[in-house]
Formats: structure tokens, sequence, C-alpha cells
């Protein structure tokens, strides 16, 4: 299987989490790294790595001729198959994978293992959508939504703020050492990219959010996780926009 990935994307990097703590082996799934390139509005754009097999096969870089959704990461099968989307992409290796890997990612616990869907679900579906940077400078230069650094966005830290109220809450039923109990699972890998987000947009995670600032700290104390995010850039995540490019763009399009 080929893992079609970017160390700059934060559902990427879910995936990847997952790979590297549960220790599943390159020979079972290689990592291909995309391009990356920006477009006319300043917004981050992923394509096909230039001279792979695949993008020869759909003759273009272009990664929507790859992917129709336009993002990563993507699962291919040796058969050709995809998949996308991290959550699926996730649920299928652990059906597929089998022995593979030292450590269980997910708790015995049939309550905590709906607890742990429940934190994977509120960063997927509910912050992540709402706080990413495209979205907002599409709303800022086409939407006529305040003018602001699309990193610190109000909007951007609202939605932020917003969930991570629901997930402090929700740590006080079942975050032990880590997000859910005692052992890293799903749920770290899916808020620690978010977390790295958070931490560009400018939020204090001491102080506003103290039990997803523990289970964080121990998070990235994981020695799998820490070079995870060395290989990514650092545990805040250094991903921006192209500022010039944002500037033209928002000024042609102000009303």
């Amino acid at each position: 299987m080929r893992l079609f990935f970017h160390p700059a994307s934060s559902a990427s990097m879910r995936v990847t989490l997952y790979l590297r703590c549960r220790g599943i082996p390159a020979s079972l799934v290689e990592l291909v790294s995309t391009g990356f390139e920006t477009d006319h509005r300043g917004i981050p754009v992923f394509t096909m790595p230039e001279g792979d097999p695949e993008t020869e096969k759909v003759g273009t870089t272009d990664l929507t001729a790859f992917n129709p959704e336009g993002r990563i990461p993507v699962l291919v099968l040796p058969d050709g198959r995809k998949m996308t989307q991290s959550g699926p992409i996730v649920d299928y290796l652990e059906e597929s994978t089998g022995r593979h890997g030292h450590r269980s990612m997910q708790p015995d616990d049939p309550w905590l293992r709906a607890q742990m869907r429940r934190i994977m679900w509120i960063v997927a579906a509910d912050i992540q959508p709402y706080q990413n940077i495209p979205f907002i400078i599409q709303a800022i230069g086409e939407w006529g939504m305040v003018k602001a650094p699309p990193t610190e966005h109000p909007l951007r830290r609202h939605f932020i703020r917003r969930e991570f109220g629901a997930l402090e809450t929700i740590l006080r039923q079942c975050a032990g050492r880590h997000a859910v109990g005692n052992g890293i699972t799903l749920a770290d890998c899916f808020l620690v990219p978010q977390v790295r987000n958070a931490l560009l947009a400018g939020i204090d995670l001491p102080a506003e959010f103290p039990l997803l600032s523990r289970a964080w700290e121990h998070a990235v104390a994981e020695p799998d996780v820490e070079a995870v995010l060395e290989e990514a850039g650092g545990i805040v995540q250094p991903y921006a926009f192209d500022a010039d490019k944002f500037e033209i763009y928002t000024t042609i399009t102000e009303p």
C-alpha cells in the first residue's frame, strides 16, 4: 500500500502519527510525499509528485485528477483502489493490517472506544473545516468577511475555542495520562495536529484548556509522536500561506 501525504497537511499527520505509533513498517505502507504550491489567492494547493507512477498514469500533477476531492491523504492499495479521508483510512488500516505493529491504538472498553471516536470526529468534522486557512482566505476574499491575518483570524479562533471547550469537558470523563486513558490512542493522533493549528492561531493552551494541554504535553513526549512532529517542522504548525498573493487577492476582491 502507498500513502500519498504531505507534512504540512494536518489530515495527513493524523495517519502518519497512527502509522508510527502502531509501528506499521514502510514495507507495508510506503509514504509518498506530494508536491506543494499556492494558487493566485495565496491558498496552499497540494500536487501530485513529479515522476511518480501514479502521476504518470493520470498525466498531470493536478491532484484532482488523482483524487476528485483535491485533498490528501490518499491510500492506494496494491490493486489500485483508493481510499480518502483520514478516518476511513485509519479504519481500513486497523482492520487490514492485523498483527502488524506492536501497539494497540484503541481502548479495550467499548465506552472509552466511543469516547475516542467522539474526540476524533469533533476534530475532523467540527473544528478542522471551519478553522482551515483556505476557507478563511476565501471567506475574506469572496464573502466579505472581516480582513485579518488568516492564521489568527477571529473566526478561526472562535471555532477552535468553541470545540476545545467541548473537548475539555469530554476529557474530564475519559482522560488519563493521554486523551483517553493512559495509553496513546487514535484520539491523540487527531488532537495533535489540531493543537499545532491552535498554537499557530495564538491560542494559550495551558491557560485556556488545561486538560487538553496536559494530554498534548504527554503526547508530544512520546518518541514516535516527537519524531513525526520533527519531520513536519516542529510542535507549532509552520505552514501558513503566501501573504503577498493574499494581499493582492483581497485588495482586488474588496467591495
